[in-house]
């Protein structure tokens, strides 16, 4: 082979070797290192003094995406970031400028803690990866949203989540895994912490591992029997497992993934303080899905969990009658004020 030949052969193979590399990750870090533009909010904040931007893409997926308010500072601020609920099928970010919390988040803007809203993927009629894939969404929204923490003026280890039914169980799988970052991924947003400061969760879950924890724990109560909760859930239950029969749902592999995504197991000391409250729903046995998704007792076990391993936690549960009462009568905006100064 003639010396320019080689030459030419060496380029080409070069060029393929790049374009081979160039993988989902490689195009997740292009897509993901445009800056940020701000806009005007797009609700009256009182004469707050902040920058606003919408829509950032946090991920390739059209529903991937956050709004972040931030306070006009010089210093790097703490942030809440919230997840909507709706049984990880419906929702939306929007939810925070409605008048149920706009005034909560102008409180915390006044005492200079930024506010993101995020979306992620929502269970799907034929799904198949089941509620791991909403979870997994959010955990890379706060490792993006870390990657992005001097551009954002954020302080990256002033964190905390606020979640509201799915988001509150979203919230807390996050806050009681252990670090899922990945110090080798060739994507530098998984390189980024999971971890908080501060959880505050609102007519939440304590696990998804639904057979063992809400039959046998949550709702030990009501005598409940798997089989029938079964019956009547079963189409909400294999899209929440992402799998479409009871054969498969009783494999090891299910097994496992119940595993994954029970909070109450993966609690420990280690763990952030939590702000809990399930007060909305009259605590009875669980006749329909409002009750079962917001009953007191969910509250109730990630006390006893949460006091058993030694985290930190104001929990609030109970509605006609009012069960259990923390004694500091703190809000979740309290909490998070405090938990952003300590």
């Amino acid at each position: 082979m003639r010396k320019r030949d080689f030459v030419k052969l060496f380029v080409w193979v070069s060029i393929l070797l790049v374009s081979c590399n160039n993988s989902d990750d490689d195009l997740k870090e292009k897509k993901q290192s445009n800056t940020i533009e701000f806009s005007k909010a797009p609700v009256s904040l009182g004469g707050v003094d902040l920058k606003y931007a919408e829509n950032i893409a946090y991920d390739v997926y059209p529903e991937t995406v956050f709004d972040i308010l931030l306070p006009q500072v010089e210093r790097p601020t703490a942030l809440v970031v919230f997840i909507h609920g709706g049984g990880f099928t419906s929702g939306d970010k929007n939810f925070i400028y409605k008048e149920q919390l706009i005034n909560d988040v102008k409180e915390l803007l006044q005492n200079n803690i930024a506010v993101a809203t995020l979306n992620y993927r929502l269970l799907t009629e034929n799904e198949e990866e089941g509620v791991l894939k909403c979870l997994n969404d959010s955990k890379r929204a706060l490792q993006f949203i870390r990657y992005k923490a001097d551009e954002l003026n954020v302080d990256k280890e002033n964190i905390l989540l606020y979640g509201v039914s799915a988001g509150a169980g979203t919230s807390l799988w996050l806050a009681t895994n252990d670090d899922m970052r990945n110090p080798e991924s060739t994507d530098f947003v998984s390189r980024e912490s999971t971890r908080v400061k501060g959880i505050a969760l609102k007519e939440m879950q304590c696990s998804y591992d639904i057979e063992r924890r809400w039959i046998e724990d949550v709702f030990e109560d009501y005598n409940l029997q798997w089989g029938e909760f079964l019956v009547e859930n079963k189409e909400t239950l294999f899209r929440f497992y992402g799998v479409d029969s009871e054969e498969e749902y009783e494999s090891a592999q299910i097994d496992e993934y119940r595993k994954k995504i029970d909070m109450l197991m993966l609690l420990s000391s280690d763990d952030p303080e939590v702000w809990a409250s399930n007060t909305q729903t009259i605590v009875s046995e669980p006749v329909n899905t409002a009750i079962a998704y917001h009953h007191a007792f969910h509250v109730r076990e990630l006390k006893e969990y949460a006091d058993a391993v030694g985290v930190m936690n104001v929990c609030y549960y109970g509605k006609d009658p009012i069960i259990y009462s923390d004694s500091s009568n703190e809000s979740y905006v309290d909490f998070f004020i405090r938990k952003a100064n300590e």
